[in-house]
């Protein structure tokens, strides 16, 4: 009964106002009604064309005083009094997500100096995306703008007759396996913490293809080793070096294809991985799929 009151007392309110406030949701997905005794909300979720819209609406009682809550796609710019709904719904939002997006592929290099040759097939790439912030300028979802951040771990594999050494001084050369060796692999490996900064365009909710998203990918390259295996005589031997002379930071321009339940990506980084002051000059491309 105190409910039905206060949604009197508003509705009395709103007779005296120069203009109402009025919200149509087509085609509702899930209408939420929760009532109590000095409580009452109604939430609905997903509608016609946006599976992502989210409004709530509360009313509570407070001894003879009420206080009516509204929220449109979790943001509270519908209760600031000198904003009103038709100026709010033009706003977009921000989203935070922890995901656990993983990526895996095939990774080479261009630009390569003299005797460095990665082949796609043994060279790879891991990715993970961790946590993810999207950002909504305008009310239609379509469009986003992104970013947060992940790792990668890349490998660059020689599988010929040369190797990556580490000399003394730090400098990184490209030199044969010893005399009577059966080659196995040589590759150097780099870890990144990643930062995307990118644009998204989500067009169909249904259907294979969903949408794209493409710009560029911040890599602070903490970590670098090479790995070397080969065997001589039938003996096996291991060479690893860690603390390489990497560039420090790198950039990839990306662009990914979103499929229904995953998606294609494509990377190619204009950076060198190396420093080239220490170490042969090859930049970096990697393709794959992501879930």
């Amino acid at each position: 009964m105190r409910i039905l009151i206060a949604t009197m007392m508003m509705m009395a309110t709103s007779a005296f106002a120069a203009e109402n406030d009025t919200l149509i949701i087509e085609k509702p997905q899930r209408v939420i009604i929760i009532t109590g005794d000095s409580l009452q909300s109604i939430r609905v979720k997903g509608k016609e064309g946006d599976n992502q819209f989210d409004y709530q609406n509360t009313i509570q009682l407070l001894d003879s005083n009420y206080i009516s809550t509204e929220t449109y796609n979790n943001t509270l710019w519908d209760l600031m009094p000198f904003m009103k709904k038709k100026d709010s719904e033009k706003r977009g939002n921000m989203e935070f997500d922890l995901i656990a997006s993983l990526g895996v592929g095939f990774t080479t290099a261009v630009g390569t100096a003299d005797g460095v040759s990665i082949p796609v097939g043994p060279s790879w790439e891991f990715m993970w995306d961790i946590a993810q912030i999207k950002i909504r300028p305008w009310k239609e979802r379509n469009h986003y703008f992104n970013t947060g951040i992940g790792l990668d771990w890349r490998n660059y594999r020689m599988t010929d007759q040369n190797r990556f050494v580490e000399q003394a001084d730090g400098q990184i050369v490209v030199a044969p396996y010893p005399e009577g060796s059966n080659p196995k692999f040589s590759r150097i490996k780099v870890l990144s913490l990643t930062v995307p900064f990118t644009y998204s365009y989500y067009p169909y909710n249904h259907g294979l293809f969903r949408g794209f998203e493409l710009g560029l990918v911040l890599n602070h390259n903490v970590y670098s080793s090479i790995k070397t295996r080969y065997s001589v005589n039938g003996e096996n031997q291991k060479d690893f070096t860690k603390g390489l002379h990497k560039n420090p930071v790198t950039v990839d321009f990306m662009v990914k294809l979103q499929m229904n339940h995953f998606g294609f990506y494509a990377k190619y980084s204009p950076c060198n991985v190396l420093d080239t002051a220490y170490g042969p000059k090859f930049k970096s491309v990697s393709f794959g799929i992501y879930f």
